[in-house]
């Protein structure tokens, strides 16, 4: 196991096995090494000096004797998570360029086909990459859902999507069957920035949620771990009328609102 660990880590079967020699010893110069696991000085001193650039060994100098000393391992822990902090504030940093140039980047963009593109999604995964691509709409979502299909479903996922959607500013208007987590979840609708309307479940019920948004129409199957994004222009406004339609009719039948009227 532990030369598995550090094979993950980089280190090659040779690298390997003078490192562990190295730890064994202790501070020694590379021709004490070298008896020890059988290898050439050369070719020793070349694989040390390897281990040194990926910060398994140290080397000094005493009395013109060049030495090499074993990293304590527990610094090996620390240099990673010092990697994983460069590598996160480099990231960032690139971020923070593109979002710079994003303007003079978006001008540029011309779609390479007017076609229309049909995209599947598979699994987990999938599903997460199609709600994802709705967090860059420029536009109010408009959604048909059922609260029960969401329900228990990707939950730590959606509890930052929701979170993450408001954050951006990104509103939504959605239709729901009429149920009781229904009726529970969208007395949220303001913190999450949502206008919803409930219709009579036991006449329209429904379990994929289909959103419409930038051009195109995405719709998820939870249960069955399905997504798919529609890239037409055609069909976004024939399905931006259709939910007009929905929305209007949603609205006489909401029981909220005729409620509000009284």
């Amino acid at each position: 196991m532990l030369e598995n660990v550090l094979h993950k880590m980089g280190l090659n079967e040779k690298e390997i096995n003078v490192y562990l020699t190295a730890l064994e010893l202790g501070t020694q110069p590379a021709s004490t090494i070298s008896r020890r696991v059988k290898v050439p000085r050369n070719t020793t001193r070349f694989l040390l000096d390897k281990l040194v650039d990926k910060g398994f060994i140290k080397k000094t100098m005493k009395a013109n004797t060049q030495l090499y000393s074993p990293e304590e391992p527990k610094n090996l822990v620390h240099q990673l998570e010092q990697e994983r902090v460069n590598t996160n504030v480099k990231i960032d940093e690139k971020v923070s360029q593109l979002k710079e140039v994003m303007a003079e980047l978006e001008s540029r963009y011309r779609p390479e086909s007017t076609k229309p593109k049909v995209t599947f999604y598979e699994g987990d995964e999938g599903l997460i990459k199609v709600y994802e691509d709705t967090l860059s709409s420029s536009e109010t979502l408009r959604s048909l859902a059922s609260f029960e299909s969401l329900h228990g479903i990707l939950p730590s996922y959606f509890k930052t999507y929701f979170e993450r959607r408001t954050k951006n500013k990104i509103a939504i208007r959605s239709i729901h069957p009429d149920t009781e987590l229904a009726q529970k979840n969208t007395k949220n609708d303001k913190k999450v920035m949502r206008e919803s309307r409930l219709i009579p479940a036991d006449k329209y019920s429904f379990t994929p949620e289909i959103q419409i948004y930038d051009g195109k129409v995405s719709i998820t199957s939870l249960r069955e771990k399905l997504g798919i994004i529609i890239e037409s222009q055609e069909i976004y406004e024939a399905m931006s009328i259709t939910f007009e339609l929905a929305w209007n009719e949603a609205s006489r039948l909401d029981k909220r609102k005729k409620g509000s009227k009284k």
